[in-house]
C-alpha cells in the first residue's frame, strides 16, 4: 500500500522521515554509528532532501489545490504557510536566547554557534527578525525564502509557463556560482559566518516544484517503479565515483565549488535528486511487498516533518541546557538521538490519533469543548 488517509503519498512521506533522522542523527550524535546509515552517500544528507521534498510537495499539492479549488485558495494557504513558518523560526531564536542562560558562555557558543546574549533586548529583536539562528535550527529561513518566491512562481506555472521557472531558477543558480551577493546569502546572525546561499539552494526547490506540478500527468511514481533497477544501479555507480575520484586527496581541494554546502555545489544538486528519487522508488517496493507498519516511524514522522524540524531544534538548546551538558559520550549522543526522533515519532502519531490538523485552532476547540453551549458564541 503506497497510498494513505487523504491519498497521501506514504513513500514521500517515509523520505521526509528519513531526512529528519539523517539531520537528527548528525545533530545530535555526528561521528556514531547512528549517524553513518543516512550519511553514507558523498554529499547527500537530510538538508539536501528536505529542501527538494518542500518543493516537490508543494508542487503536488498545490496543482491539486489550483485545478480543484482556485488559484486564489491555493495563495491563501500558501501565504499561511510563510506566516507559519516565520513564527517557527522566530520562536527557535527565542529559544536560543531563553536557553543562553542555563549555558556558560563558551558552552553557548559550542552548543548554538551564536554570540552569547548579553544584551538580551538586542539579540530577541534579532530573534523576531530571524537573524539569531542556532545550529540545527537555521533551515526555516531557507525554507520561508524559498516559499515566498513561490507565491510568485504558482501563479507562473498556473498559466503553464513552467520553462520560464525553469530557465529563472537554472539562470539565477549559475549566477550564484559564478559570484555571491550579500543579498544572496543567509548568516546565522548579523556579521556572521555565511551559512547558506539561498540564491543556490532554490534550484533544488525549484525543479523539484516543477516536477510535483506535472507529478500526475507524467506519472512518476509508475515511471520510477519501472526504472528502479537502473535507478539503484546507476546511483550506486554515482556513489562510488564520487567517493573515489571526487573525495581522493588530489582532486578534492579542486574540486570544492563542485562540492560546496554552503553555495550547493552543482554535485550536491545532481545527488540530491539522484538518491531522492531512488530511495523514493526502494520506498514504494517496500510499502507494496510488506505491511506500512515496517516504515510507520518513517511514514508518522514525515507527515509532520514541518513539526518534527522544530522539535529537534528546541531540543538541540534543551537537552544540554535542561538534562544532560555537553560534551556526550558515543552512547549518550546516540541514546539523545533516538529520545529525540521517537519524539517527533510520538507528537506525529499524536496529532493522527486525535486529529490534530491546524494547531492555531486548537485553543478554541479547547473552549467550545469546556464552556457551555453558548457561553462562548
Amino acid at each position: 500500500m503506497s497510498r494513505g488517509p487523504g491519498g497521501r503519498d506514504l513513500a514521500i512521506d517515509a523520505l521526509r522521515g528519513l531526512s529528519i533522522w539523517s539531520m537528527v542523527s548528525l545533530h545530535f550524535a555526528e561521528g556514531t554509528w547512528a549517524a553513518e546509515p543516512t550519511h553514507l552517500f558523498p554529499y547527500m544528507d537530510g538538508m539536501s532532501a528536505f529542501v527538494l521534498l518542500s518543493g516537490l510537495v508543494l508542487g503536488i499539492v498545490h496543482r491539486r489545490w489550483t485545478a480543484r479549488f482556485s488559484l486564489r485558495y491555493s495563495m491563501d494557504r500558501l501565504v499561511r504557510r510563510v506566516v507559519v513558518l516565520y513564527l517557527c523560526q522566530a520562536m527557535i531564536g527565542l529559544a536560543a536566547v531563553w536557553a543562553a542562560h542555563a549555558f556558560t558562555r563558551r558552552q553557548f557558543r559550542t552548543v548554538a554557534l551564536l554570540p552569547y546574549p548579553t544584551d538580551v533586548g538586542e539579540k530577541i529583536r534579532w530573534a523576531l527578525g530571524l537573524r539569531y539562528l542556532p545550529s540545527g535550527g537555521n533551515i526555516l529561513l531557507l525554507y520561508l525564502i524559498l516559499m515566498a518566491l513561490a507565491l510568485v512562481v504558482i501563479p507562473v506555472m498556473a498559466r503553464g509557463w513552467w520553462p520560464v521557472i525553469v530557465g529563472c531558477s537554472v539562470a539565477l543558480y549559475v549566477a550564484s556560482q559564478a559570484w555571491t551577493a550579500d543579498w544572496m546569502v543567509i548568516t546565522s546572525f548579523p556579521g556572521g559566518v555565511e551559512i547558506q546561499n539561498w540564491a543556490a539552494w532554490q534550484v533544488l526547490f525549484m525543479l523539484a516544484l516543477v516536477v510535483g506540478w506535472h507529478w500526475d500527468r507524467l506519472r512518476v511514481p509508475e515511471r520510477v517503479d519501472a526504472a528502479l533497477p537502473v535507478l539503484v544501479a546507476v546511483t550506486l555507480a554515482v556513489g562510488f565515483t564520487v567517493r573515489d575520484v571526487i573525495r581522493s586527496p588530489k582532486v578534492v581541494k579542486q574540486s570544492t565549488l563542485l562540492i560546496d554546502k554552503v553555495d550547493l555545489g552543482v554535485v550536491r544538486v545532481i545527488v540530491a535528486f539522484l538518491v531522492a528519487t531512488t530511495l523514493y522508488g526502494v520506498f514504494r517496493a517496500v510499502l507494496r511487498w510488506t505491511r506500512r507498519d515496517v516504515l510507520r516511524p518513517l511514514v508518522s514522522t514525515g507527515s509532520r516533518s514541518l513539526d518534527s524540524y522544530v522539535i529537534q531544534a528546541l531540543a538541540l538548546l534543551a537537552v544540554p541546557a535542561v538534562i544532560v551538558a555537553r560534551p556526550w559520550s558515543p552512547t549518550t549522543a546516540m541514546v539523545a538521538a533516538v529520545a529525540v526522533f521517537a519524539t517527533c515519532w510520538l507528537w506525529a502519531e499524536a496529532r493522527t490519533r486525535f486529529r490534530i490538523d491546524k494547531l492555531h485552532r486548537q485553543p478554541g476547540r479547547l473552549v467550545r469543548a469546556v464552556l457551555p453551549k453558548g457561553r462562548h458564541q
